[in-house]
């Protein structure tokens, strides 16, 4: 049998559970109102690092009148070419052969009053690729030596330019992360004492890119890494 005292702990239960759910309901609008509440900054790590590779792509021409000459020219600057890189520390292991890119000018050859050139002519590409960074860095710069020898280089295009490159990014990248997060944090903090606020905790972070870039142009082997991080801060 229902009585009034059922009637009443049935309606104080009630009571509480509306009360309970009230203040849930509020709780949640409250913290979807905090999660709301953020900023944007950046960070920045920087380091001046030294490349570990070098690539040196060595262009060069020999000519011949016949094909047997030809093999002679190519023989004898590639003796030349290869001499001169041992004499100045570079390793044979280092030392890369392509193959010689043989041109027949024989349909463009003009024999009245002009000076004949020689049949065949061929463009020969050699390649150090080394982690003896300034052993090699200083091979380059007396590279000149070698017109001295009758091999002059030939220009490079953009497609066999000297390299330097850094590749131990990996072995950075977590430390720079770090600092680059903290450098963040530092930016937040101004920013909140500036609008009277509080730093809270990071919200969403992204690592962006890594860029890599040459010191100066005297010296490619000499680069500037720097990372960047995008950081969201909950403001209390």
């Amino acid at each position: 049998m229902i009585t009034t005292r059922s009637f009443a702990v049935l309606g104080a239960f009630l009571a509480i559970g509306l009360a309970v759910f009230g203040y849930q309901v509020g709780r949640a609008v409250k913290l979807g109102r905090e999660f709301d509440r953020y900023f944007t900054v950046r960070g920045l790590s920087e380091r001046e690092v030294k490349a570990t590779l070098v690539i040196w792509p060595m262009r060069y021409v020999a000519t011949g009148e016949t094909l047997g000459e030809l093999q002679t020219s190519i023989a004898s600057a590639k003796a030349i070419v290869t001499t001169f890189l041992l004499e100045n520390g570079v390793q044979q292991a280092e030392i890369i052969y392509g193959l010689p890119d043989i041109n027949d000018t024989i349909g463009s050859r003009k024999r009245d009053d002009v000076v004949v050139l020689p049949r065949y002519n061929a463009a020969i590409t050699m390649v150090v690729r080394s982690r003896n960074v300034d052993v090699v860095k200083v091979a380059i710069q007396k590279s000149e030596a070698l017109i001295a020898k009758g091999v002059p280089l030939a220009n490079q295009d953009y497609g066999n330019r000297i390299s330097f490159e850094f590749d131990g990014v990996n072995s950075i990248k977590p430390a720079m992360i770090q600092e680059a997060t903290a450098n963040a944090r530092q930016a937040a903090q101004k920013f909140a004492e500036d609008s009277k606020a509080e730093v809270g905790s990071i919200r969403k972070a992204t690592q962006g890119v890594v860029d890599i870039q040459d010191r100066d142009i005297a010296s490619p082997e000499l680069k500037i890494v720097r990372v960047i991080t995008t950081v969201e801060f909950f403001i209390k």
